[in-house]
Formats: structure tokens, sequence, C-alpha cells
């Protein structure tokens, strides 16, 4: 207890506090007052203000000068939408002024009228034209929590496959994807976490509308591949899903681009 006592008492060594009392007695100054008016330190901590200064305004031109790309990629990306949006405008007019004109010439004879009616039930089966009809919509969405990292807990590009192939094999006879129709060129596919379809990003939930004989069409859907899938996934990850009836469903034309075969000259 003494030498704690001694401690707190005397807690300066006395041959510190003699050296000190010895400077102080001579007129010196503390050695930290020296320190702080020491000519080359403070030249020192005006240099170290002058590139913390500098790193800061560095620092913020970049971060103006990459919110000023972001921003131009931004307005970028709505123009070149507005303007694929204005070109598939004058495409479904187009394929309106086509369709009177080939209604106007097949109209006036049997065969032309048969002709007529197979060219339509081609372009509703390839997306050509836009369809109207009964149907069901299968609604698919990501789990009400996601917390798992690889992702499972969403959607996946492979669900959606799954989901489109089941219905064609359930009977549908047109099908579409939050307004994208599917034809026989569509990619359902994944870029960066973010699902594509007719190369267009689509995001969650994502509704499904397929035309046909509403209670046929989901029975056989949900006893066929596309519900058993849909099931599985449903208990492994989370991922919800309803299927529902619809007695008037508008499916769009199809906006993917068409290859044409060229003829060419033949081989030596």
């Amino acid at each position: 207890m003494s030498l704690l006592n001694d401690l707190f008492a005397k807690p300066l060594d006395p041959g510190y506090e003699d050296a000190a009392a010895r400077r102080r007695a001579a007129g010196e100054r503390p050695t930290s007052e020296r320190t702080w008016r020491s000519p080359a330190l403070a030249l020192g901590l005006v240099a170290l203000g002058l590139l913390l200064t500098m790193a800061v305004l560095q620092v913020r031109n970049t971060a103006s000068v990459v919110s000023s790309e972001r921003q131009g990629l931004i307005e970028q990306i709505h123009n070149e939408d507005a303007r694929v949006s204005r070109l598939q405008g004058e495409v479904s007019a187009l394929e309106a002024e086509v369709g009177e004109l080939e209604s106007d010439l097949l109209q006036n004879s049997a065969a032309g009228q048969q002709t007529r009616e197979e060219v339509e039930s081609l372009q509703a089966t390839t997306g050509a034209i836009a369809v109207t009809g009964p149907g069901v919509v299968v609604t698919v969405d990501d789990a009400e929590e996601q917390e798992a990292q690889d992702g499972t807990d969403r959607v996946l590009d492979l669900d959606l496959r799954m989901v489109v192939n089941g219905l064609w094999a359930a009977g549908a006879e047109a099908v579409a994807i939050n307004g994208q129709r599917i034809t026989p060129l569509t990619a359902i596919r994944s870029a960066q976490d973010v699902i594509q379809i007719n190369y267009r990003p689509m995001s969650a939930p994502y509704e499904v509308s397929a035309i046909g004989d509403p209670r046929s069409l989901a029975r056989d859907f949900g006893d066929g591949s596309g519900g058993e899938w849909l099931r599985r996934t449903a208990t492994s990850s989370g991922v919800r899903f309803d299927v529902s009836s619809d007695e008037s469903l508008t499916l769009p034309a199809g906006n993917t681009p068409l290859s044409y075969a060229v003829p060419g000259e033949g081989a030596p």
C-alpha cells in the first residue's frame, strides 16, 4: 500500500522533476513548445494540409465526372428506349397496313379466304400479330425474404423457360411474359442477375400470360412439367407462384427481328 501511495503522490520521477526545474531556472522553453514552434514542422503541416486539400478536390472532380458520365449513359438509354418504342409503333402500323392489303386481295374467293385464315393462324403461332382470347396467367415472384447470397431465392431465367415450355406442352396457343411476346426467336436469358426477354430487361413479378382454354390449360399445366417445377422450386427456395384464369387476354405482336435467307451463287 505504501508503494501505491507513493506512486499517486509523486507520479513524476525525482530525476525528471529536477531536470525540468533546472531548465525552467535557466529560462529554456519546454520541449513541446519548442517543437510546435519549429519552422520545419510548420512547413510540414502546411504541406500536409495542401496535399489533403488537393486529394479532396481530386476526389470531388472524379466523382463529378463519374456522375456526369452515368447521367449521360442513363439519358442515352432512355433515348434508345424511346427510339425503339417509336420504331415498334411504326412496325405495328405497317403490319396492320399489310394485313389490310392481304385481306383485300384474299377475300374475293373461297380459296383466298382459306389462304387468309391459314396465314392468320401461322402469324398468331409465330407471334407476328397480336392475339386476344381467354387463357391463364402464371405469376412467378421472388421469395418474400431474400437472404441467400447465391440468388437461389430469386426467380431465374431457367424457371421462366420451364414455365413457358410447360404452357406450350399444356396446349397454349400464344405466350407472353410481362408484355413481351414469346416467339420461336425469343431468348430468355440472364445477364448481370437481370432477366432479359427479347433482349429487354425485366423485373419481378413475372406474369406469364397464355391464351388457350382456361380450364384445361390450367389443369394440364399444373399436372405437367411446368407446375411440378414451380412446386419444387417454391419448396426449395421460397419462390412464389400463382395460376389464375382470365376470360380476355390480349398478347401483343412479337418484336424479335426476323432473319431472311438470301439466295447465293452455287459452288463452282
